[in-house]
Parts: structure tokens; sequence; C-alpha cells
């Protein structure tokens, strides 16, 4: 890497931290960086991202912490359910093509944005729902995302914790951080031991930009858990919407330029 890409990866991974750690959907950031800075391709830039991903969960989790808010117990506990998810969607990902990556996230994107608008129409009344396997289901569910895309793991975190967890942006922002550890972990690890598990994988890990990534994220996470909690939930919500129109209208153009190819 020279000292431009380096620059660059760095910078995206600030802009990744910040904005996943109040909404989701920058892991995109870590993907343009990689492949237009770094000149990986897709199948090793996806993977290379889950060490950034580590780093927006941990300095997440420890900015709220130092801010005061602390998730309970339970959300360790549910963060559990989110590792055997991660390892299957390694195994997606290892297989999928550009075509169905894409257009998942912009199914996600649409699900986020419909949950978003239903919350302000009933003012946010709706208590979430006390089902015992409810909550670990959309951990595994949150877990195969991080495998799978990375990218929207916030966004998908925020749609399960908002039905099954709390409807206050900001408590569900400091439990996202303790399942993305979780997933993230899983992930990576994952990706690291495919080439040993699986006949004729390559490995799928850039270590040298991956570190340059984790350095930002884990920066702009913890930055932005200090303004979350100063801010509150009108100011999350605000963003969670903004980001996630941009990064469907992102998603929508990459899909009509691969069905015109």
């Amino acid at each position: 890497m020279d000292l431009t890409a380096i620059l660059i990866t760095v910078l995206a991974g600030l802009g990744m931290g910040a904005i996943n750690n109040v909404a989701g959907g920058a892991g995109i950031f870590a993907l343009w960086a990689f492949q237009y800075a770094c000149g990986l391709p897709l199948a090793v830039a996806n993977p290379s991202s889950r060490l950034g991903a580590i780093g927006v969960g941990l300095f997440a989790w420890l900015g709220f912490l130092r801010a005061g808010v602390r998730p309970p117990t339970r959300v360790w506990r549910l963060a559990l359910f989110a590792v055997p998810g991660a390892l299957v969607g390694n195994l997606l990902a290892l297989r999928a093509n550009d075509l169905v990556f894409r257009g998942y996230l912009a199914v996600v994107l649409v699900l986020l944005l419909l949950q978003q608008w239903r919350h302000a129409a009933n003012g946010g009344a709706r208590e979430p729902s006390t089902s015992r396997w409810l909550g670990p289901l959309g951990c595994v569910a949150i877990g195969v995302h991080m495998g799978f895309a990375q990218i929207g793991t916030g966004f998908v975190a925020t749609l399960v914790l908002v039905a099954t967890y709390e409807r206050d942006l900001l408590a569900v922002n400091a439990a996202k951080g303790v399942i993305v550890i979780a997933s993230s972990v899983a992930s990576l690890i994952g990706f690291v031991l495919a080439p040993h598990l699986l006949e004729g994988q390559a490995p799928v890990i850039a270590w040298g930009p991956a570190a340059c990534l984790a350095v930002g994220t884990a920066t702009g996470s913890y930055l932005a858990s200090k303004w979350t909690v100063r801010k509150g939930s009108a100011a999350v919500r605000k963003v969670v919407v903004g980001i996630a129109l941009l990064s469907l209208l992102e998603q929508i153009v990459q899909i009509v330029l691969l069905l015109g190819r």
C-alpha cells in the first residue's frame, strides 16, 4: 500500500465507524477504499472489512460505557446467537455473485425504511415483542448478514432490536455495539479459517488494508457514541433514515448497471 491508499482507507474507516455507530450502511466506504484505492477484488474487499467492523462494535461499546450507557447482561447472551449465523453468512458470501449481494442489501434497506415509517406513524407506542425466541432468532439473522455482507449490519440490528428489545434508539445503539462485536469477530475467524477448511478456497483477508480501516473505524465509532448520547434518539432516527435512503439509491444504481451488462 502506498501513502495515498493508506490515508484514503483510514478516512473511509473514520466515516464508516462514525456513521455505522449512529445508523448503519457506511460499510460501503470500506468496499470503495479497498477496491478503488487498494485495488482489491470484491471477493477480498468484502471479507477484509470485518476487522474494521470489529473496531466499530468494540469502540462503540467502550464509548457508551464511558458515557454511562451500559447494555444489560441479556444483550451479551443474545449476541451469542449471532455467532453461528455469522459462519453461515461467510459460506454464502464465498458463493454469491454481485447481483445477489446488491439485491439483498436493497431489500434490507427497504425493510428498515418501512419500519421507521411505521414507528413515526404510531408515535413509537407499540412495545417490543416479548416472544422468548424472536430475539435469539433475530440475532442469528444479524449474524448471517454480518457474515454475508457486513454493509448494513447496523440496519439489520436496528430492525431486530427495535422489534424485540427496545424502542428507544439510544438504547438500541448501545446494544447494537455488543452484537456487532460478537458477529464480526465470528465472521473474521470464519474467513481466516475458510482456506484451511474449504477445498480450493484462496485466502480472502488483506491484512494491511484491513488494519488501516480498523484504525479509522475505531476512532470514528468512539467519537460518534459520545455524539449519540448527547443528541439522543430523535437525532439518531434522522441519521438512520437519511443514510438508508442514500444507501438504497446506491444499491439500485448498482443493480441497474449489473443488469445492463
